[in-house]
């Protein structure tokens, strides 16, 4: 009973620290998801997005899911921290190059302009530093040091957005901004090396290993994770093939700020994965009852945010940032209720994962992946960019209420 208590206090303490970090975070960022639309123009911020966002996508070859796998294992037993670290450290920063080598060889192949190209081979060197950062990121998490994980969050963007108004305002362009993320990311990327190691000491310089037993599940949750990409993060992708840079950094902007809208989202499944871990794994399991109590809960506040913007947007696109992006007001009252369904999914995608019914959310993500390419280009045909909004909305309303109802009957047997 009493470790009970304790765990669930630390697990709302945990998730206080990362939503308070993440809501700083997000509003330093906001205020450049606001500024550098306007410094940069709707052409050129289409460019950047598209870097940005082509990029990111290319996250997915970097073998995600042994972070999820290092923390539901570690969570269990924080004496074989150093064991599980050694045996996937190696392993996944291989992963990270390798993903960073595909990045920069698919687009020689693409039918963008050479100065796009050029920023995207740059800004593919940040894949290999995401990889590393995330695996020390597993640490805090799985000993459950959110706080520092918080500040880590703050700083990062206290220090990007500022540096990147800076230097748009000194003449510089897209470039700067890729190489202060980088930079930014390096510094922090060491700070962390030498932080963590105050909670585990391992060895960083590991040999590759093939461990079956973190590689196996690790590879059911790289998959969710790249079918997840497929269905949520090629938007901006598929628009850079289908219409023009100023097209796209009209959809990028309204798709930014609707992102902001999930800024505890990532401190809440951060925090409840060990939890759902260790709760999982004792014989009290979780209720369906409780996991649509907290579903409710946790919706609450996308429900009030989407209605706040729906009602306000476009008189405040129009009179903050200007006309050139007064389109940007109808995207976003449409990404804005995606807000909903993502929350949603919380509960009952972590009760799957930490049941080891991870196959389940693949497939889940497969059709969402398949329907969400396929809507994008129908829709897009019909309604133009605003159809890929329709298609984004319809995609995560589908995956959410699927894994719901399979994940109610699963908790029944």
């Amino acid at each position: 009973m009493i470790r009970s208590l304790i765990s669930k206090n630390n697990t709302i303490k945990n998730i206080g620290y990362l939503t308070l970090g993440n809501v700083i975070a997000q509003i330093i960022s906001l205020i450049g998801a606001l500024y550098i639309p306007t410094l940069l123009g709707s052409e050129k911020y289409g460019v950047y997005n598209t870097v940005t966002a082509y990029v990111a996508f290319f996250t997915i070859f970097s073998y995600t899911g042994l972070n999820k796998i290092i923390i539901r294992e570690t969570a269990k037993d924080l004496t074989k921290a150093k064991e599980i670290l050694e045996a996937t450290f190696g392993f996944r920063n291989m992963f990270s190059l390798l993903a960073t080598l595909i990045s920069i060889f698919i687009v020689l192949f693409i039918d963008y302009e050479i100065g796009t190209k050029i920023y995207i081979a740059i800004f593919s060197i940040s894949l290999l530093l995401t990889g590393t950062q995330d695996t020390f990121n597993t640490i805090y998490q799985s000993f459950e040091k959110m706080k520092t994980l918080a500040v880590f969050t703050m700083t990062s963007q206290l220090i990007r957005v500022p540096l990147s108004i800076l230097f748009l305002k000194m003449g510089y362009g897209i470039l700067s901004l890729l190489v202060i993320q980088i930079c930014i990311q390096l510094i922090i990327l060491l700070i962390n090396y030498r932080n963590t190691r105050n909670f585990v000491f391992f060895n960083v310089f590991s040999k590759i290993r093939l461990v079956k037993k973190y590689v196996i599940p690790g590879l059911n949750f790289t998959l969710i994770d790249m079918i997840g990409a497929l269905s949520s993060k090629i938007d901006i992708i598929m628009l850079s093939f289908l219409t023009t840079p100023t097209n796209v950094g009209i959809y990028a902007f309204a798709y930014n700020i609707a992102n902001k809208g999930l800024i505890i989202r990532a401190p809440l499944s951060q925090s409840l994965f060990p939890y759902y871990s260790r709760k999982t794994s004792m014989s009290n399991k979780i209720t369906n009852k409780l996991l649509f109590k907290q579903t409710f809960v946790i919706v609450i506040p996308a429900v009030f945010i989407a209605i706040t913007v729906s009602l306000f947007s476009k008189d405040l696109i129009v009179s903050f940032i200007g006309v050139e992006y007064a389109q940007s007001s109808d995207i976003l009252n449409i990404l804005i209720f995606y807000l909903i369904m993502n929350y949603a999914s919380i509960p009952f995608g972590l009760f799957l994962q930490t049941t080891k019914n991870e196959s389940k959310v693949i497939y889940i993500n497969v059709i969402r992946a398949i329907l969400n390419i396929s809507l994008n280009i129908i829709f897009y045909n019909y309604f133009g960019i605003i159809g890929v909004a329709y298609s984004t909305l319809f995609t995560i309303s589908f995956a959410t209420i699927t894994q719901i109802v399979i994940g109610v009957r699963i908790n029944k047997n």
